[in-house]
């Protein structure tokens, strides 16, 4: 199948691009002028850089090509409007673009981070009610919203796809973070660290994309993806035995993960990287379990462990450095 990747040199749209070649697809990368598309080069990606102009998007969408988003604004720092300006309106702008050139499927990366910070300490599905608190939720559930809207009168389909918490190569935040304080000799946790949740493999990220393209839908449908379940302690325990010694365990009071959060928040500007904020503390000090029954029942299995994940990820020098 021909493929247009939007967001493909971003840490998952890269996973995705590579399992779509691996699984034989067609796959164009597109992506803004002057990015860094070294690994897409080297995977015989064909790369196709665009100024995200209407005229141009469509341009590089074929009658019949599947188109797969996941383009983001990542940072934790950001004013709705800011956030919206990539999640909301560029979505927005691609996936008309998409309907226009007569894209047969249109493939969106979300985020389980819609469900906002109030979930139970049990799996939750699809259904689940989305009570977003935080900038990066909020704007996550909108798009979301506009897509499913636009979709409703288009011939394209539509397929959102919400990954769990994930690890793998090419990580530019958690596990690079997570390994400067275990060079230091310590592993910070919030409230004790027990708090379980869902992860996924980047690469499982990337299977269930190209699994989703044979998927037939009349109307937008949502997917949940998870690998496996685990605690940020027995992330610690798995860290330090891939390393050969033990950290020291820095449990941080959640009282005060917050105010220092919410002070960095107000000193530091938006657009900047505080590191630490109230939503980042949220995601550590909360159950984040999902059931993906749903995925599971059109075919598709995980097929990576979380020493799978790590031993892959840590080997990679760029995720390491």
């Amino acid at each position: 199948m021909e493929v247009v990747v939007f967001g493909a040199t971003g840490y998952l749209g890269s996973h995705v691009v590579e399992q779509l070649i691996l699984a034989g697809h067609s796959v164009t990368g597109v992506v803004r002028r002057g990015s860094d598309a070294r690994f897409l080069h080297s995977i015989s990606c064909f790369v196709k850089e665009l100024d995200f102009t209407e005229s141009a998007i469509e341009k590089v969408i074929s009658e019949g090509a599947c188109v797969v988003n996941c383009i983001a604004d990542t940072r934790m720092h950001l004013s709705d409007r800011q956030r919206a300006k990539v999640e909301v309106e560029l979505t927005s702008r691609i996936f008309t673009c998409a309907e226009r050139a007569g894209a047969s499927k249109f493939l969106q990366l979300s985020t389980v981070m819609v469900y906002g910070a109030d979930r139970p300490a049990h799996p939750i599905d699809e259904s689940y009610p989305l009570r977003p608190k935080y900038s990066y939720s909020r704007i996550a559930r909108q798009r979301e919203e506009v897509l499913i809207a636009l979709a409703e009168s288009a011939r394209t389909n539509l397929i959102i796809v919400r990954p769990s918490n994930t690890l793998g190569k090419r990580d530019s935040s958690a596990l690079p973070a997570l390994m400067g304080s275990l060079e230091k000799g310590f592993f910070p946790v919030i409230d004790g660290g027990n708090w379980r949740y869902s992860n996924t493999d980047a690469r499982d990220v990337g299977r269930a994309f190209v699994h989703l393209l044979d998927l037939q839908c009349s109307s937008p449908e949502v997917f949940l993806v998870q690998g496996y379940e685990m605690s940020w302690i027995e992330l610690k325990q798995q860290l330090d035995h891939y390393l050969g010694r033990s950290s020291r365990l820095l449990n941080i009071p959640k009282k005060v993960a917050l105010a220092l959060g919410r002070f960095l928040e107000f000193v530091f500007p938006y657009g900047s990287s505080p590191p630490l904020t109230r939503f980042m503390v949220e995601t550590m000090s909360t159950h984040a379990l999902f059931d993906d029954s749903k995925l599971r029942a059109t075919g598709f299995a995980p097929r990576y462990s979380l020493r799978e994940t790590l031993n892959d990820a840590l080997t990679d020098q760029e995720c390491v450095t």
